[in-house]
C-alpha cells in the first residue's frame, strides 16, 4: 500500500469531513469498501455509505435523488443532494451526464489516465468528456459442467443453436442434483429444482435486455438492425423475431427453467455454483465465489470458453464497465477526488482482481494478473500436476482477453438507454414466456422505441 499511501497523503483535508457515497453492492462488489477503513486512516477523510443497492435499485436511488435533465439548473422539487460520489456504469452515465463533474486534466492528468486500458477510458467518456473512472471491465464468457455433457455424449457448443439442443437434452435427462445445504435465498421468487437444468440467463429486468441484446447482435444480417448511424433505435423485426422465437423455443424445450422469468443475476450465478445448471454465461466478478461454492459438488468439472458464434457468424457478448463518478453537487470536491483515485487505485484493482476475480481495468494491474496466471500455469506443467483450478484460471483469462479484444456488444451512449430498457423488456419477457407472439412483440417494441422517452 506504500504507492496508494503517497498518493492520499499528497493533499490533506484541512478540516475533518465526511463523504458521503452512493455505491453498488453485493458479495461480488464488498470487499472493495472493506478498504474503506485504510482510506479513512490515511486521510482523516471519514466516508459514510449512504446507500447500497444492486445496479437497478441503485439507479432508482440516483434518478430520484437527482434532477431529471429537463430540470437541470432550474427549480423543481428535488433538493440539493447530499452525496459526494456515486457508483455507476458506463451504460448509465450518459443519463447521468448532466449532474455529474467532468473529470478533466486539472483532476486527472494525462499520466494517470494513460493508466488505464485505452478501450475502458474511451467507454467512460460522454460526448467526448471524461465524466467516469472505470472500476472493471464487464463481459462474459460462457461456463459449462464437462462432467454432465461427457456423461451425456454432448460435445460443448460451438452455435448459439447448439447450445438450445444441448441444453433441451440436458434439461429432459432429469439428472438428479444433491440440493443438500445448496438452495438459493428464499425470497428470490425462484423454484427449487432437484434435477439437472441445461442453461440459465436472467429473465427480467436489464439483464434479460442485455440477453435479447447481444443474441440480436449475432442475428442481424447488418450493422444498423438495431440502432442507425446516429444511434437512433430502429429495432427490425427481421433481426428481433428470430431472437424473440429462439428465447421462446428455449422455455418450450426446457432448455431453461419454466421459471426463467424470476431470474435475476444473482440467482443465475448461485444456479451453477450450486450445481444445478450445466452452462451459464457470467460475468468476471462472480467467478470467485462461484469456484468457492463448486468445490462442495461432488464430481463437477467446470471449464470455459468464449460465446458460441450467432446465426451470422459473429461472437457477441453484452459488456460494459461499472465505474466511479463525482455528482456536480459534491460538498467536498478535493476530498472526493482523493477517493475516487483511491477506489481505482491499482491496490484496489488487485483486490478486486484476486478477491472477486474482476477484470482489471488498469494496464499495470492486467499485466501482473496474466504473469501470475502464466507462472502458476508454468509451475503446475512443471512438476505435471493435474490442477483444475489452474487451468480454469489460464483459460478464463485467455477467454476474456479474446472476448474483450474481439466480442463486446457494447451499447449506444444513449440519453434514454435505461429508459429504453425498462420500456422493452416486458415484451421481450412476454414473448419469452408465450403471452404475446414473437411477431406480435416485435412490432410492439418498435414501435415503442420509436416514441420518445
Amino acid at each position: 500500500m506504500d504507492m496508494a499511501h503517497s498518493i492520499l497523503q499528497q493533499q490533506q483535508p484541512q478540516d475533518q469531513c465526511t463523504l458521503k457515497i452512493a455505491v453498488v453492492g453485493g458479495p461480488q462488489y464488498d470487499r472493495l469498501y472493506d478498504r474503506l477503513a485504510a482510506f479513512e486512516a490515511d486521510t482523516g477523510i471519514h466516508v459514510e455509505i449512504v446507500y447500497k443497492g444492486s445496479h437497478p435499485e441503485l439507479n432508482d436511488y440516483i434518478a430520484s435523488t437527482f434532477p431529471p435533465a429537463e430540470n437541470n439548473g432550474n427549480n423543481s422539487n428535488h433538493k440539493t443532494p447530499n452525496l459526494d460520489l456515486i457508483s455507476t456504469h458506463v451504460k448509465y452515465a450518459p443519463s447521468q451526464a448532466h449532474y455529474l463533474q467532468e473529470l478533466d486534466s486539472s483532476s486527472i492528468s494525462q499520466e494517470q489516465q494513460d493508466e488505464f486500458l485505452d478501450s475502458a477510458l474511451e467507454a467512460c467518456k460522454v460526448h467526448g468528456k471524461l465524466m467516469q473512472l472505470p472500476r472493471m471491465v464487464d463481459s462474459r464468457v460462457l461456463f459449462y459442467r464437462a462432467d454432465v455433457l461427457e456423461q451425456l455424449g454432448l460435445d460443448p457448443p460451438q452455435t448459439w443453436q447448439d447450445l438450445a439442443k444441448c441444453a433441451s437434452i440436458i434439461g429432459q435427462s432429469s439428472l438428479p442434483i444433491d440440493t443438500s445445504g445448496k438452495h438459493l435465498t428464499k425470497d428470490s421468487g425462484v423454484a427449487e429444482v432437484t434435477t439437472m437444468q441445461g442453461y440459465v440467463f436472467p429473465g427480467k429486468l436489464s439483464g434479460l435486455f442485455g440477453t435479447f441484446y447481444e443474441l440480436a447482435m449475432m442475428q442481424m444480417r447488418h450493422s444498423e438492425a438495431l440502432f442507425d448511424k446516429c444511434d437512433r433505435p430502429v429495432f427490425e423485426e427481421s433481426t428481433v423475431v428470430p431472437v424473440l422465437r429462439y428465447m421462446r423455443q428455449m422455455v418450450i424445450t426446457g432448455a431453461v427453467p419454466a421459471d426463467i422469468d424470476q431470474y435475476y443475476f444473482d440467482q443465475v450465478s448461485s444456479m451453477f455454483a450450486e450445481g444445478k445448471v450445466a452452462m451459464v454465461a457470467d460475468w468476471p466478478s462472480f467467478y470467485r465465489d462461484m469456484k468457492l461454492r463448486l468445490k462442495n459438488v461432488p464430481g463437477a468439472k467446470v471449464k470455459v470458453m468464449r460465446y458460441p458464434v450467432g446465426e451470422n457468424a459473429s461472437r457477441s457478448a453484452y459488456s460494459g464497465m461499472h465505474s466511479f463518478a463525482i455528482p456536480k453537487s459534491c460538498r467536498y470536491p478535493q476530498e472526493a477526488l482523493q477517493l475516487l483515485k483511491f477506489l481505482v487505485h491499482d491496490d484496489q484493482q488487485w483486490l478486486e482482481v484476486t478477491e472477486s476475480g474482476s477484470f482489471p481495468t488498469k494496464k499495470a494491474v492486467l499485466q501482473r494478473l496474466v504473469n501470475k496466471t502464466e507462472e502458476e500455469a508454468a509451475a503446475v506443467a512443471q512438476v505435471n500436476d493435474d490442477d483444475d483450478d489452474t487451468q480454469l484460471d489460464s483459460e478464463r483469462l485467455g477467454c476474456l482477453r479474446v472476448t474483450i479484444q474481439e466480442d463486446m456488444a457494447m451499447f449506444p451512449h444513449l440519453l434514454t438507454y435505461p429508459e429504453l430498457e425498462d420500456a422493452l423488456y416486458p415484451m421481450i419477457q412476454d414473448a419469452m414466456m408465450g403471452r404475446l407472439s414473437p411477431e406480435e412483440a416485435a412490432r410492439q417494441m418498435k414501435k415503442r422505441a420509436l416514441q420518445p422517452f
